[in-house]
């Protein structure tokens, strides 16, 4: 795996951020974005340090292209949820790795691990329409980096 450049390392931070939301202080922040870089680099490396300073005004990049994601989401139970998102997952050239799904009553909860190898799609992209599909369906839907997503659940 090649070196994270200084825009891939913000934009983790800025990920780690917004789910982190309230508990964002810095060294919350740092400790996320060390967590997934290390889990990213190569068995047996260590990640190089990373200066703040040179972080600063770097433009947020788009995350690499194929990296695997992990879609959540949650709501009022109502026919064609599943077939609604797969089938936009579908269209995106995206695909599923592994599916959970739980419906109590009337409340359903979906967790899909994607592979977004395939898609021509950018991440961003992938995100804006699975998050307008959800709201045909009133769902909640988040979507994240499978790397973030497990740092996350970590802290």
């Amino acid at each position: 795996m090649s070196q994270l450049n200084e825009s891939e390392i913000r934009r983790i931070a800025e990920l780690a951020v917004r789910q982190l939301q309230g508990q964002a202080t810095p060294a919350n922040v740092e400790k996320v974005v060390r967590e997934a870089i290390s889990r990213m680099a190569p068995k047996g490396e260590a990640s190089s340090a990373v200066n703040p300073e040179r972080m600063k005004n770097v433009p947020f990049s788009a995350p690499a292209k194929g990296a695997r994601i992990i879609l959540t989401a949650f709501g009022t139970n109502s026919i064609g949820i599943l077939a609604g998102l797969t089938a936009e997952l579908a269209a995106l050239k995206c695909d599923i790795v592994d599916l959970s799904q739980k419906i109590m009553q009337d409340f359903f909860t979906i967790m899909i691990l994607v592979d977004s190898s395939n898609s021509d799609v950018p991440y961003e992209e992938i995100r804006e329409r699975m998050a307008r599909v959800g709201e045909t369906f009133n769902l909640k839907v988040i979507v994240q980096h499978e790397d973030i997503f497990k740092t996350m659940h970590r802290v």
